[in-house]
Protein backbone atom coordinates (compact mmCIF):
# COMPACT_ATOMS: atom_id res chain seq x y z
CA UNK A 1 0.00 0.00 0.00
CA UNK A 2 2.56 2.55 -1.16
CA UNK A 3 0.20 5.53 -1.38
CA UNK A 4 -1.60 4.85 1.90
CA UNK A 5 1.59 4.05 3.82
CA UNK A 6 3.41 7.20 2.64
CA UNK A 7 0.60 9.68 3.21
CA UNK A 8 1.09 11.98 6.20
CA UNK A 9 -1.70 12.77 8.64
CA UNK A 10 -2.02 16.43 7.61
CA UNK A 11 -2.50 15.48 3.95
CA UNK A 12 -4.96 12.77 4.93
CA UNK A 13 -7.02 15.29 6.91
CA UNK A 14 -6.97 17.69 3.93
CA UNK A 15 -8.20 14.94 1.61
CA UNK A 16 -11.00 13.89 3.96
CA UNK A 17 -12.11 17.53 4.29
CA UNK A 18 -12.14 17.86 0.48
CA UNK A 19 -14.39 14.81 0.17
CA UNK A 20 -16.62 16.06 2.99
CA UNK A 21 -17.04 19.45 1.30
CA UNK A 22 -17.75 17.74 -2.02
CA UNK A 23 -20.44 15.67 -0.28
CA UNK A 24 -22.05 18.80 1.20
CA UNK A 25 -22.26 20.43 -2.24
CA UNK A 26 -23.71 17.22 -3.70
CA UNK A 27 -26.30 17.05 -0.92
CA UNK A 28 -27.29 20.69 -1.35
CA UNK A 29 -27.72 20.93 -5.12
CA UNK A 30 -27.44 17.36 -6.45
CA UNK A 31 -24.27 18.08 -8.43
CA UNK A 32 -20.69 19.23 -7.88
CA UNK A 33 -19.01 16.24 -6.21
CA UNK A 34 -16.49 15.51 -9.00
CA UNK A 35 -16.00 19.22 -9.72
CA UNK A 36 -15.16 20.15 -6.13
CA UNK A 37 -13.15 17.06 -5.16
CA UNK A 38 -11.21 16.84 -8.42
CA UNK A 39 -10.21 20.50 -8.59
CA UNK A 40 -9.14 20.64 -4.95
CA UNK A 41 -7.29 17.31 -5.11
CA UNK A 42 -5.41 18.56 -8.17
CA UNK A 43 -3.58 21.02 -5.89
CA UNK A 44 -2.20 18.01 -4.00
CA UNK A 45 -1.77 15.32 -6.67
CA UNK A 46 -1.42 14.75 -10.39
CA UNK A 47 -4.73 15.30 -12.23
CA UNK A 48 -4.84 11.75 -13.64
CA UNK A 49 -4.34 10.23 -10.18
CA UNK A 50 -6.97 12.57 -8.73
CA UNK A 51 -9.53 11.41 -11.29
CA UNK A 52 -8.83 7.76 -10.50
CA UNK A 53 -9.44 8.38 -6.78
CA UNK A 54 -12.82 10.11 -7.16
CA UNK A 55 -14.46 7.76 -9.66
CA UNK A 56 -15.80 5.09 -7.29
CA UNK A 57 -17.51 7.58 -4.93
CA UNK A 58 -19.02 9.33 -7.96
CA UNK A 59 -20.39 6.01 -9.23
CA UNK A 60 -21.97 5.17 -5.85
CA UNK A 61 -23.48 8.58 -5.13
CA UNK A 62 -24.97 8.97 -8.60
CA UNK A 63 -26.39 5.45 -8.59
CA UNK A 64 -28.37 6.43 -5.48
CA UNK A 65 -29.37 9.75 -7.06
CA UNK A 66 -30.43 8.03 -10.29
CA UNK A 67 -32.73 5.59 -8.47
CA UNK A 68 -34.22 8.23 -6.18
CA UNK A 69 -37.17 9.36 -8.29
CA UNK A 70 -40.01 8.24 -10.50
CA UNK A 71 -38.96 9.72 -13.84
CA UNK A 72 -36.12 7.40 -14.88
CA UNK A 73 -37.76 5.76 -17.92
CA UNK A 74 -39.22 9.05 -19.19
CA UNK A 75 -35.84 10.77 -18.81
CA UNK A 76 -34.04 7.97 -20.65
CA UNK A 77 -36.49 8.19 -23.56
CA UNK A 78 -35.98 11.97 -23.75
CA UNK A 79 -32.17 11.88 -23.84
CA UNK A 80 -31.21 8.43 -25.14
CA UNK A 81 -29.37 9.77 -28.21
CA UNK A 82 -27.39 12.15 -25.98
CA UNK A 83 -26.52 9.32 -23.59
CA UNK A 84 -25.35 6.86 -26.24
CA UNK A 85 -23.27 9.44 -28.11
CA UNK A 86 -21.66 10.81 -24.94
CA UNK A 87 -20.86 7.29 -23.69
CA UNK A 88 -19.09 6.49 -26.98
CA UNK A 89 -17.09 9.73 -27.07
CA UNK A 90 -15.95 9.38 -23.45
CA UNK A 91 -13.67 6.65 -24.82
CA UNK A 92 -12.18 9.15 -27.30
CA UNK A 93 -11.70 11.72 -24.54
CA UNK A 94 -10.09 9.13 -22.30
CA UNK A 95 -7.37 8.38 -24.85
CA UNK A 96 -6.65 12.11 -25.11
CA UNK A 97 -6.27 12.00 -21.31
CA UNK A 98 -3.74 9.17 -21.65
CA UNK A 99 -1.54 10.88 -24.24
CA UNK A 100 -1.73 14.49 -23.04
CA UNK A 101 0.61 16.03 -20.49
CA UNK A 102 -1.02 16.54 -17.08
CA UNK A 103 -0.39 20.30 -17.20
CA UNK A 104 -2.30 20.58 -20.47
CA UNK A 105 -5.21 18.63 -18.97
CA UNK A 106 -5.13 20.84 -15.87
CA UNK A 107 -5.20 23.98 -18.02
CA UNK A 108 -8.12 22.58 -20.04
CA UNK A 109 -9.90 21.72 -16.78
CA UNK A 110 -9.42 25.28 -15.50
CA UNK A 111 -10.86 26.80 -18.68
CA UNK A 112 -13.94 24.54 -18.48
CA UNK A 113 -14.45 25.49 -14.81
CA UNK A 114 -14.23 29.21 -15.55
CA UNK A 115 -16.57 28.94 -18.55
CA UNK A 116 -19.18 26.87 -16.70
CA UNK A 117 -19.20 29.01 -13.56
CA UNK A 118 -19.23 32.28 -15.53
CA UNK A 119 -22.25 31.17 -17.59
CA UNK A 120 -24.04 30.22 -14.38
CA UNK A 121 -23.22 33.52 -12.64
CA UNK A 122 -24.48 35.46 -15.68
CA UNK A 123 -27.55 33.17 -15.78
CA UNK A 124 -26.95 32.59 -19.46
CA UNK A 125 -29.37 30.07 -20.96
CA UNK A 126 -29.41 28.44 -24.38
CA UNK A 127 -32.72 26.67 -24.93
CA UNK A 128 -33.23 24.58 -28.05
CA UNK A 129 -36.94 24.04 -28.77
CA UNK A 130 -36.33 20.86 -30.74
CA UNK A 131 -34.29 19.27 -27.95
CA UNK A 132 -35.35 15.77 -29.06
CA UNK A 133 -33.58 16.23 -32.40
CA UNK A 134 -31.10 13.38 -32.76
CA UNK A 135 -28.62 15.76 -34.43
CA UNK A 136 -28.70 18.25 -31.52
CA UNK A 137 -28.43 15.47 -28.94
CA UNK A 138 -25.62 13.77 -30.85
CA UNK A 139 -23.62 17.01 -31.07
CA UNK A 140 -24.09 17.88 -27.38
CA UNK A 141 -23.44 14.27 -26.40
CA UNK A 142 -20.23 13.92 -28.41
CA UNK A 143 -18.81 17.21 -27.09
CA UNK A 144 -19.78 16.36 -23.51
CA UNK A 145 -18.28 12.90 -23.87
CA UNK A 146 -14.91 14.18 -25.07
CA UNK A 147 -14.70 16.85 -22.36
CA UNK A 148 -15.75 14.31 -19.72
CA UNK A 149 -13.16 11.80 -20.91
CA UNK A 150 -10.37 14.38 -20.68
CA UNK A 151 -11.32 16.39 -17.57
CA UNK A 152 -14.02 14.44 -15.65
CA UNK A 153 -16.17 17.61 -15.66
CA UNK A 154 -19.60 16.39 -16.72
CA UNK A 155 -21.63 19.57 -17.16
CA UNK A 156 -20.25 21.28 -20.28
CA UNK A 157 -21.98 21.47 -22.75
CA UNK A 158 -24.51 19.09 -21.12
CA UNK A 159 -25.90 22.15 -19.29
CA UNK A 160 -27.45 23.40 -22.57
CA UNK A 161 -29.48 20.20 -22.94
CA UNK A 162 -30.61 20.51 -19.31
CA UNK A 163 -31.78 24.08 -19.98
CA UNK A 164 -33.59 23.00 -23.14
CA UNK A 165 -35.45 20.18 -21.38
CA UNK A 166 -36.94 22.67 -18.89
CA UNK A 167 -37.42 19.93 -16.28
CA UNK A 168 -38.60 20.60 -12.71
CA UNK A 169 -35.91 20.43 -10.03
CA UNK A 170 -36.57 16.82 -8.96
CA UNK A 171 -36.42 15.61 -12.54
CA UNK A 172 -33.19 17.51 -13.23
CA UNK A 173 -31.56 15.87 -10.21
CA UNK A 174 -32.57 12.41 -11.42
CA UNK A 175 -31.39 13.24 -14.96
CA UNK A 176 -27.97 14.24 -13.60
CA UNK A 177 -27.88 11.07 -11.49
CA UNK A 178 -28.54 8.90 -14.56
CA UNK A 179 -26.06 10.75 -16.76
CA UNK A 180 -23.26 11.05 -14.21
CA UNK A 181 -23.66 7.41 -13.14
CA UNK A 182 -23.17 6.36 -16.76
CA UNK A 183 -20.21 8.69 -17.26
CA UNK A 184 -18.36 7.65 -14.10
CA UNK A 185 -19.04 3.94 -14.67
CA UNK A 186 -17.52 4.06 -18.15
CA UNK A 187 -14.55 6.04 -16.84
CA UNK A 188 -14.05 3.54 -14.02
CA UNK A 189 -13.96 0.66 -16.52
CA UNK A 190 -11.53 2.51 -18.81
CA UNK A 191 -9.22 3.48 -15.92
CA UNK A 192 -9.27 -0.08 -14.55
CA UNK A 193 -8.50 -1.75 -17.90
CA UNK A 194 -5.61 0.66 -18.49
CA UNK A 195 -3.98 0.13 -15.09
CA UNK A 196 -4.84 3.55 -13.67
CA UNK A 197 -6.85 2.06 -10.80
CA UNK A 198 -5.19 -0.53 -8.56
CA UNK A 199 -6.31 -2.22 -5.32
CA UNK A 200 -4.67 0.52 -3.23
CA UNK A 201 -6.57 3.31 -5.00
CA UNK A 202 -9.73 1.21 -4.78
CA UNK A 203 -9.38 0.91 -1.00
CA UNK A 204 -8.72 4.63 -0.63
CA UNK A 205 -11.74 5.41 -2.83
CA UNK A 206 -13.93 3.22 -0.62
CA UNK A 207 -12.62 4.99 2.50
CA UNK A 208 -13.35 8.36 0.90
CA UNK A 209 -17.02 7.38 0.57
CA UNK A 210 -17.40 7.81 4.35
CA UNK A 211 -16.79 11.61 4.52
CA UNK A 212 -18.67 12.03 1.23
CA UNK A 213 -21.85 10.37 2.50
CA UNK A 214 -21.58 12.28 5.78
CA UNK A 215 -21.26 15.47 3.72
CA UNK A 216 -24.28 14.53 1.61
CA UNK A 217 -26.31 13.98 4.79
CA UNK A 218 -25.27 17.41 6.10
CA UNK A 219 -25.99 18.97 2.70
CA UNK A 220 -29.50 17.50 2.68
CA UNK A 221 -30.15 19.07 6.10
CA UNK A 222 -28.76 22.44 4.99
CA UNK A 223 -30.87 22.37 1.80
CA UNK A 224 -33.91 23.54 3.76
CA UNK A 225 -32.00 26.20 5.71
CA UNK A 226 -29.85 27.92 3.09
CA UNK A 227 -31.02 29.81 0.01
CA UNK A 228 -30.15 27.53 -2.90
CA UNK A 229 -29.75 30.45 -5.32
CA UNK A 230 -27.33 32.26 -3.00
CA UNK A 231 -25.37 29.07 -2.42
CA UNK A 232 -25.11 28.38 -6.17
CA UNK A 233 -23.95 31.95 -6.77
CA UNK A 234 -21.21 31.77 -4.14
CA UNK A 235 -20.24 28.26 -5.27
CA UNK A 236 -19.80 29.39 -8.87
CA UNK A 237 -17.68 32.35 -7.80
CA UNK A 238 -15.51 29.94 -5.81
CA UNK A 239 -15.21 27.56 -8.79
CA UNK A 240 -14.20 30.44 -11.07
CA UNK A 241 -11.50 31.48 -8.59
CA UNK A 242 -10.28 27.88 -8.33
CA UNK A 243 -10.05 27.77 -12.12
CA UNK A 244 -7.94 30.93 -12.11
CA UNK A 245 -5.67 29.47 -9.42
CA UNK A 246 -5.23 26.29 -11.47
CA UNK A 247 -4.12 28.34 -14.47
CA UNK A 248 -1.59 30.18 -12.26
CA UNK A 249 -0.37 26.79 -10.97
CA UNK A 250 0.13 25.50 -14.53
CA UNK A 251 1.98 28.63 -15.65
CA UNK A 252 4.25 28.91 -12.62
Amino acid sequence: MLFLSNIDYLTLIQILIIFFVGGIVKGLIGVGLPTITLTLLSFLYDIKFSISVILLPVVFTNLIQMLDGKYLLKIFNDVKVFLFSSFIFIVTGFYFLIILNSKIILFFLAIILIMTSSLSIMKYELKIKNYKSKYFQFFIGSMTGIITGVTSIYTMPFIFLIQSLNYPKEKIIQLMGLTFFGFSSIQFILFSFNGLINPEILIFSLISCIPIFIGIYVGNILRNKISENLFKYLLNIMIALIGCLLIIKVIF
